[in-house]
């Protein structure tokens, strides 16, 4: 029973994690998804295998010490603070965690350097407080006042 146990943790621990890191840019989706495209196929030269624009993923080969992995990219759009913005996320199985990271980092930066500041979140107003009942009523329901008159003739 030992065995068994020890070879089932064996085998659990030495498969490759599937990790995953997500980002969220809030640039429109068509300037994220071309910085993005020529952040793998022209920064770095991956291979591209497949690319769908309007169903917003990327299948790439991640190049390192001479050996290839299956990578992908995933971008989909959302709404962040009532802003438009693009969620990207990269997988790269075979690899550690932080390289994933690197190449968020890099397409953020990728993204200001060719597009300018993202777009500005829209400010966030506090609530107004609800105004307080007066205990005098409001000029329109009051009766108008007389304006005593000037030209009075004496007697």
């Amino acid at each position: 029973m030992a065995r068994a146990l020890a070879i089932l943790l064996l085998l659990v621990f030495s498969l490759p994690a599937a990790a995953r890191r997500s980002d969220v840019h809030t640039y429109r989706f068509e300037q994220v998804w071309g910085s993005a495209v020529r952040m793998v196929r022209v920064d770095y030269g991956f291979e591209l295998r497949d690319r769908d624009e309007d169903i917003g993923y990327l299948l790439f080969d991640y190049r390192d010490s001479g050996r290839t992995y299956p990578g992908s990219l995933e971008l989909v759009r959302i709404e962040e603070r009532g802003q438009p913005a693009v969620r990207v996320t990269l997988q790269i199985p075979a690899m550690p965690s932080y390289v994933e990271q690197m190449m968020l980092d890099k397409l953020g930066r990728k993204l200001r350097e060719d597009h300018g500041q993202p777009l500005a979140p829209p400010r966030e107003t506090p609530p107004s407080a609800p105004e307080e009942p007066s205990e005098e009523p409001a000029e329109e329901s009051r009766a108008p006042r007389e304006e005593p008159s000037t030209n009075r003739s004496r007697r």
